[in-house]
């Protein structure tokens, strides 16, 4: 856990605070603004509002950094993607240049085929800014632990959920991350974990 500037705690209401006031109100903000923008969305197969994901991924990469725009950034990663009436601009209105371009490298083309998409990710990756790498370890990190709890009791019927229902192709997704992120994120527990978590998954 980080034990400087701040750190994310998130009450009942998903509401978040922080180890000090500084940096406070920008990612309550933030919190606010991906909660309205997600409003009514599921995460895929479940029950389970969707907001509960960016709010992890947001937690996650509060443990990598204190940088409040990289964590704004995370809390907001899905935004652009999957709320149709956010994009780069709103985002840069809201929040400002760098934390747009922080979501909108975070983004997908929905347009694309799934493999497309994926591949690009993992290109990306390769020669992304350290901080577009702390949060796509933190959205994969929060995939894995959902997977890791709904597998023993969905068993291969959870695949089924996702666009891609081939698990072997999915695991290559995921441990191409997990390769692409190495030599950069190896120092970070939520990399440890991530690890551990693909290869209890997709052995």
């Amino acid at each position: 856990m980080v034990d400087g500037k701040y750190r994310l705690f998130y009450n009942e209401e998903g509401v978040c605070s922080s180890k000090r006031g500084m940096g406070f109100k920008v990612i309550n903000k933030a919190t606010a603004f991906a909660t309205k923008a997600h409003e009514g969305q599921l995460r895929k197969g479940t029950k389970r509002p969707f907001i509960m994901h960016p709010l992890e991924v947001g937690r996650i990469v509060s443990t990598m950094t204190e940088d409040e725009e990289v964590v704004c950034a995370a809390i907001l990663h899905d935004t652009i993607e999957d709320c149709k009436q956010v994009d780069e601009a709103t985002i840069c209105c809201e929040f400002g240049t760098r934390v747009a371009s922080l979501v909108a490298q975070e983004s997908e083309d929905k347009s694309k085929s799934w493999m497309e998409r994926k591949s690009r990710t993992i290109e990306h990756l390769k020669k992304a800014p350290v901080e577009v790498k702390m949060i796509a370890l933190a959205d994969k990190l929060s995939n894995m632990r959902d997977i890791d709890r709904d597998y023993p009791e969905c068993g291969e019927e959870l695949w089924n959920r996702f666009r891609m229902k081939d698990k072997n192709v999915i695991g290559w997704y995921y441990k191409s991350i997990r390769d692409v992120l190495a030599d950069s994120m190896k120092e970070q527990k939520a990399y440890q974990e991530y690890c551990d978590l693909v290869e209890k998954n997709f052995q």
